[in-house]
């Protein structure tokens, strides 16, 4: 009887934990299915549906997952331009900011002037801008003086055939010499000899290859021997040329290292090192001139574009990432931490010094991490959209909400900086093709959306950075890399959340600029929808008083407030 109850209680409880194990496994497959709303985490239910508080559709969710993390596939990867750089202990200083502009290396600089003197019959290049190789003709001239020299030689010729070719040869080799010294090539010279026919007309070639700068005569002009011509410039190489202040020559001296960013190119920094300081003040003013060189091989650069020129000094080694890998918000800083394949993880991180482009970490992370460097603002918004949640939301050091963001940058802003009315002027004029993608969204268009900020990244590049200068002009890049950012984001998908997303990036961006350098002349509202973004709330510039929100579009279309009215 002892063995059969034995029997029977193994029986029990292994039918028990057979029990529990399908009822595990079921709870768990349940659990894989759930919907939330991004606007009310509280709201979870087992199907699709609407939110009963706001009516958004539910979203899609990993109930029990962590949601400091998010999981892309490769083309989610690729679409967002995420790369990962591991972190490592690098130079940085501080830096100073240097406005300059290209110009034509001029110890590659070509004059093509006349031999002979006479009238110019035609020019075969009659615009600059011009690419000609070396040994194309470019001018024919009319002149006496070579014609006599043409006679003199096949006279020479023909007396060394007549008398004693060994005597006269030097005869001969001097006329020819003479005619090469007046800019006739040496098969010119030799079509003279075998045709024996003079002409006072001459097809001059081009000493050198290069581009067409600058043309000093026009056809029918009598010229002397000597006379400019053209002025070629060889392009392949070029100059950048800043001016800096005595305390700004003090920091730096000639063979330093000094990075360039071409204005359009600013994804691709040039490294290069100065190979010129003015030895003395530009005349009437207390300016040194810097001068550094670059390769431009693909004739990408020319001459006049406007480029900046940073340099570092009081270096010290760190750990270092790019200024971009860091998401900044109110009281915290992270970055996102790969962890697997697609798998990516938010990690805060305490920041210290900080300069053009990059960025030292003091905590969080360690050397040899992989960390995201371009497209964490994406990651950002994936979690906040997707999980309805905070990346950092378990870090929390003070309020989260962006309104009190936004109100601590409206107190620091209080003093606007003057800047050049016609720098003021361009980006006045950003707002109204902000204006046309922000009605995109409230109509909940997301192919409009990527349509019009087009227009946006047109003004963007019509703003003419050089009319800033130091400080201010550091203050103008910080948010001009956000507005791009946002700009590409938007262009680069079709996912009207995560265009939402930088959208609001793109209004932070500009509200900021406009408060900053004090921007006057407009008319404008901007507003603020505590339910966006997990009820942290977002703002947008609005040229109507009346709601209309472009975070929710007619799903919550009155849903907001204005806070300020801008003028």
């Amino acid at each position: 009887m002892k063995k059969i109850s034995y029997y029977i209680i193994i029986v029990f409880v292994a039918s028990l934990s057979a029990c529990n194990l399908k009822k595990d496994k079921s709870t768990t497959a349940e659990k894989k299915q759930t919907y939330t709303c991004p606007m009310h985490p509280q709201i979870v239910q087992d199907k699709p549906g609407s939110c009963p508080i706001c009516g958004m559709d539910l979203v899609l969710v990993s109930a029990g997952g962590d949601k400091s993390e998010v999981t892309l596939n490769e083309s989610q990867i690729e679409l967002a331009n995420v790369t990962v750089q591991r972190v490592s202990i690098q130079n940085i200083g501080n830096s100073i900011l240097l406005n300059g502009k290209l110009k034509a290396d001029e110890n590659q600089t070509e004059v093509v002037s006349t031999r002979v003197p006479g009238r110019l019959d035609k020019l075969y290049i009659k615009e600059t801008g011009v690419p000609i190789n070396k040994g194309q003709v470019i001018y024919e001239i009319y002149s006496e003086q070579l014609l006599t020299y043409q006679q003199e030689f096949l006279l020479a010729v023909e007396q060394a055939k007549s008398i004693d070719n060994k005597r006269y040869q030097s005869y001969i080799e001097a006329a020819k010499k003479k005619l090469w010294l007046y800019g006739m090539t040496d098969e010119q010279i030799k079509a003279l000899s075998d045709s024996k026919i003079t002409t006072p007309k001459i097809q001059f070639v081009a000493p050198a290859s290069g581009i067409i700068t600058e043309i000093m005569v026009s056809e029918g002009q009598y010229v002397t021997e000597g006379a400019a011509l053209y002025r070629l410039e060889k392009l392949n190489r070029l100059w950048v040329e800043a001016e800096l202040y005595p305390r700004e020559a003090s920091l730096i001296k000639l063979k330093d290292a000094v990075t360039i960013y071409v204005n359009g190119f600013e994804n691709h920094p040039i490294q290069s090192t100065v190979i010129f300081l003015s030895p003395e003040y530009r005349q009437a003013s207390q300016i040194f001139v810097l001068r550094a060189a670059l390769s431009n091989p693909d004739y990408q650069f020319v001459p006049g574009m406007q480029a900046e020129i940073v340099f570092e000094h009081s270096e010290k080694k760190a750990l270092i990432l790019p200024a971009d890998a860091v998401v900044r918000e109110q009281n915290r800083n992270h970055v996102y931490k790969k962890m697997g394949k697609g798998i990516f993880k938010a990690q805060m991180v305490t920041t210290g010094l900080e300069n053009f482009n990059k960025v030292e970490i003091t905590s969080g992370i360690e050397e040899g991490d992989s960390i995201v460097v371009t497209g964490a603002y994406l990651l950002y918004s994936e979690i906040v959209l997707k999980k309805g949640a905070n990346p950092m939301a378990g870090h929390n050091h003070g309020s989260t909400k962006m309104v009190s963001q936004t109100v601590s940058q409206s107190q620091d802003m209080n003093k606007a900086i003057s800047v050049n009315p016609e720098f003021a002027k361009q980006l006045r004029a950003l707002l109204a093709p902000y204006l046309k993608v922000k009605d995109a969204f409230v109509s909940s268009d997301p192919k409009a959306a990527s349509e019009k900020i087009e227009g946006v990244s047109s003004s963007l590049e019509k703003v003419d950075m050089s009319l800033l200068n130091g400080d201010t002009h550091m203050k103008w890049m910080k948010q001009l890399k956000r507005m791009k950012e946002s700009v590409r984001l938007i262009q680069a998908t079709k996912d009207i959340e995560i265009q939402r997303a930088s959208f609001a990036q793109l209004t932070d961006a500009l509200y900021t600029s406009i408060k900053t350098f004090g921007v006057e002349g407009i008319h404008a509202y901007y507003q603020f929808c505590p339910m966006a973004f997990d009820s942290k709330g977002a703002f947008w510039i609005s040229a109507e008083k009346e709601i209309s929100n472009p975070y929710f579009g007619e799903q919550m279309l009155k849903c907001g407030e204005t806070k300020e009215t801008l003028k």
